[in-house]
């Protein structure tokens, strides 16, 4: 039977995965728990958890990561003293309090103080191995020993932990080296950094609500949803469609076209797309509602041939852009919210160009100019939504 050998180097360590204890004599672990190690066996340590020192146990050595330690006394009064900087110890420790912390806010669902504290814990863990990479000159590495004191500090006191006092320099004093009226005295001057740090904070929380609001209240932002559902027009060729969103009054767009190519044939060119049309106009503001007009503007142009009745066969060209047609519908009551047409299907006239030399943005200002339109059956078939 093999014999328990008390460890001489390996003393301390991190555990580096969770481990559940299955019997009695067995130390339950968490990721982060540093152990103080007493006695080896194949594979195996004993020892005990420095945050449960009274509960010793056995526990498997490969979920262990050793780590320099300095070993003070011998036997029961055997201490281990971490060669690690004082400051990257006090974070760890913090860190492993916040944590414990951190999850019972997540299952209580308190999502701001929740992100708050992740936020504070992400700034730690970066400078703890800022710390550790010893790249840092002094004068680097002091202002940030004050960054990372000062979080330690304030994260504390919105978590109601206890109240850390510390020297101008960030340093722990020491109660046994430190005289009663000094240590209250610097107990007052960290409690006033804090309280000041948090009027800050709220104070910069509340003009960031203050401006966000004022911002909405100048610019809301909404979108308008428009599903095609069918363009009931003859072109002979393939053809791109473009919407987009028109100021007749500025004669100018205020969106970007949204295109769909058609096949000669009289559906999508992408025929997986047939029935699924669909686009979203965002970022519109406070702007486009204060315009006089908004139409929804459909064109058609046509990808083929230069002349379309040219039937010799000799003269064909392809892939060559040419103007065919538009339609015009007014949206300003739809955008406006004035008219409730979620879900409603509209059918919007069609206007063919006169000639092939026509431009569409002289077609469209006809078009809305006009009362009526002649589309001889020819029309678009969408399906308009502010959502």
């Amino acid at each position: 039977m093999t014999r328990w050998i008390p460890s001489k180097k390996e003393k301390y360590g991190v555990a580096i995965y969770n481990y559940d204890s299955r019997e009695e004599v067995e130390l339950p672990l968490q990721i982060g728990d540093t152990v103080h190690i007493l006695e080896t066996c194949e594979g195996w340590y004993r020892g005990y958890t420095h945050r449960r020192k009274a509960k010793k146990g056995i526990f498997p050595a490969s979920y262990i990561q050793l780590k320099e330690a300095t070993v003070e006394g011998k036997g029961q009064h055997e201490t281990v003293i971490p060669n690690e900087l004082p400051l990257v110890q006090e974070v760890t420790t913090t860190l492993r309090e916040w944590s414990s912390i951190w999850r019972q806010l997540y299952v209580n669902d308190n999502k701001e103080m929740f992100s708050r504290i992740r936020h504070m814990m992400y700034d730690l863990i970066e400078w703890r191995s800022q710390i550790l990479s010893g790249t840092l000159p002094q004068d680097e590495l002091k202002e940030l020993k004050q960054k990372v004191t000062a979080k330690i500090d304030y994260g504390n006191r919105i978590l109601d932990l206890d109240l850390v006092v510390r020297d101008e320099d960030g340093n722990i004093l020491d109660p046994d080296q430190t005289s009663t009226i000094s240590l209250f005295r610097a107990h007052e001057m960290a409690l006033k950094r804090i309280e000041e740090r948090i009027e800050e904070e709220k104070s910069q929380k509340h003009n960031i609500d203050i401006n966000r609001q004022a911002k909405f209240a100048v610019t809301p932002s909404f979108s308008l949803f428009v599903t095609l559902k069918n363009v009931v027009c003859k072109i002979g060729e393939d053809a791109e469609v473009l919407m987009s969103l028109y100021d007749p009054i500025m004669s100018k767009f205020i969106s970007e076209n949204y295109l769909v190519r058609w096949a000669s044939s009289g559906l999508p060119k992408d025929i997986d797309r047939l029935n699924n049309l669909k686009a979203v106009f965002t970022d519109l503001g406070s702007k486009d509602l204060k315009r006089e007009k908004i139409s929804f503007v459909c064109q058609i142009v046509r990808v083929g041939r230069m002349e379309l009745k040219d039937n010799n066969t000799k003269k064909f060209t392809t892939g060559l852009r040419r103007p065919f047609g538009v339609a015009v519908m007014d949206v300003t009551d739809i955008i406006t919210g004035k008219v409730d047409d979620e879900d409603k299907q509209h059918f919007i006239p069609f206007q063919p160009v006169a000639g092939e030399n026509d431009f569409l943005q002289t077609v469209i200002n006809k078009v809305i100019a006009a009362k009526e339109v002649n589309h001889k059956g020819q029309v678009w078939q969408p399906e308009l939504q502010v959502p």
